[in-house]
């Protein structure tokens, strides 16, 4: 994960012992300032580049929320990260013949998400030719239509779209401005600020009258064409932290040394801890960018993953406790609304939507079958030339990620989307979404079978996956006739 060295160890011991032993500590539960830092560094992790993270592994709190960008020896796009540890309840574990081999240890997984923000396209919303009926698709639906002629992220393969004028690639070195913190209540509240920016870019690719260079058909930009010439994004990180007596399921397991043979639910059990809201806020700003007409829309492409890390010990539980392992897993789930599907849980490839959908609902919360984790969220309105205008979040293809860790340590179960922002356009765009995060730490052991590697091979998991999904727009192409 894009940790420093020091918070991978914390994080991965966590979830490491050897052998089940007893009499397992519990975690020191400790005050805000305690608990919080706010960390800047580099990594060669979530693709690599300088980062600016609130730091929560010390104690009974494990969570880790920050922004990674490139830097000047490095090229990356602004990669949103949340990362958290959350428990599904708790239990004692016996032996086989009845003996005691813990008597208290929490039932932990690990939770991530990742937003990648890949490119800017500028793109005309007139519609694209139906291969099979030959006729015109999408018009002045407020969308980036296209036709998919393949199937999810890995297959991704657009065969007919929308005209596309211009592409700004994000995947670049970022300026950084002072870290502020800006806000502080009591000792419950914390916010700081800081901006990411770029000024005068040349256009990656443009599509016009002039003959392509690029398969695509498209050519670099140039000083004539014009440039983008302000592009920042503004991060408000704030987290708030109270105190939380929690009640929690609580279980006998019964452990033969090498699995779970056994499970049932004994009542619950009062547990004190803190509950925690992270937030981030990013303004979108975007500036003089040099449309081909006003007519056109811009669009935001993202690339966004969410995962759970399940360890073998918890997923065994899990098989023997819940015989229907889909209504009590542990596995990513991503809650949408669109106008032709309305209410969708999507679990799999087959729940994400197939072509451009419209969210009508602005947010997309992000869950599983214990509880809701995370929400990504943005208003319908967007400041553009100092009006305020309306915008549209879609979602293109996507896949789901579920597949045993390379050292069989535990599952992964998520999803990845891409999808877009699409505002009108203008020279002076401005919009703000958000992700906030929900976590609670409880003052309780942790004791389970998982080797020290686990929190960084989830990091290389959701990195792959969000890298597919940001360069996937690479495959758009000028294609408005039949072959």
């Amino acid at each position: 994960m894009m940790l420093t060295k020091i918070t991978v160890m914390s994080l991965s011991l966590l979830l490491c012992f050897g052998a089940l032993a007893p009499g397992m500590a519990r975690a020191e539960t400790l005050e805000l300032e305690d608990m919080i830092e706010i960390e800047t560094g580099t990594t060669t992790e979530w693709d690599g580049g300088d980062y600016v993270a609130i730091n929560m592994t010390k104690g009974n709190a494990f969570a880790w929320f920050g922004v990674v960008y490139g830097n000047e020896t490095h090229n990356n796009s602004i990669t949103i990260v949340s990362a958290h540890l959350r428990f599904l309840g708790g239990a004692e574990v016996r032996s086989e013949s009845g003996g005691m081999m813990m008597p208290e240890t929490g039932i932990p997984v690990l939770t991530v998400y990742v937003q990648k923000l890949a490119a800017l396209i500028e793109f005309t919303d007139d519609g694209y030719l139906d291969p099979w009926n030959n006729e015109m698709i999408g018009a002045d639906n407020g969308l980036f239509d296209f036709d998919n002629a393949g199937c999810g992220l890995s297959n991704f393969s657009i065969g007919s779209v929308e005209p596309v004028h211009k592409i700004l690639d994000l995947n670049r070195s970022w300026d950084v401005s002072e870290i502020t913190e800006v806000s502080t209540v009591g000792t419950t509240e914390k916010e700081w600020t800081f901006t990411l920016s770029n000024k005068n870019l040349l256009y990656s690719k443009i599509w016009d009258n002039e003959p392509g260079v690029n398969d695509d058909g498209s050519r670099p930009g140039e000083e004539r064409d014009g440039k983008a010439h302000d592009v920042a994004f503004t991060f408000h990180m704030g987290t708030r932290v109270d105190d939380f007596n929690a009640s929690i399921p609580w279980y006998r397991v019964t452990h033969d040394g090498s699995k779970v043979i056994n499970s049932e639910e004994t009542g619950t059990k009062e547990f004190a801890g803190k509950s925690l809201t992270t937030e981030f806020k990013f303004d979108h700003w975007i500036k003089d960018w040099d449309y081909q007409s006003k007519d056109n829309y811009l669009m935001l492409e993202t690339a966004t993953a969410f995962g759970t890390f399940i360890p073998t010990f918890v997923q065994d539980w899990l098989d023997v406790a819940f015989l229907n392992a889909t209504t009590k897993n542990a596995s990513g789930i991503a809650e949408i609304e669109t106008f032709t599907g309305g209410h969708a849980d999507i679990m799999s490839t087959d729940g994400i939507p197939d072509g451009a959908q419209q969210l009508t609902k602005d947010e997309v919360i992000f869950k599983d079958n214990w509880q809701k984790v995370g929400v990504m969220s943005w208003v319908s309105n967007v400041t553009v030339d100092k009006e305020e205008k309306n915008m549209t979040f879609q979602i293109h293809a996507g896949e789901n990620i579920e597949w045993p860790s390379d050292n069989d340590d535990g599952y992964v179960n998520g999803i990845i989307f891409l999808g877009g922002y699409i505002y009108p356009m203008g020279h002076d765009i401005f919009h703000d979404p958000s992700y906030v995060a929900n976590a609670l730490f409880l003052d309780i052991g942790i004791g389970f079978v998982n080797p020290v590697y686990a929190i960084a091979e989830l990091a290389l998991i959701a990195t792959a996956g969000v890298a597919v999904g940001a360069i996937a727009y690479r495959g758009i192409k000028r294609v408005r006739t039949l072959p």
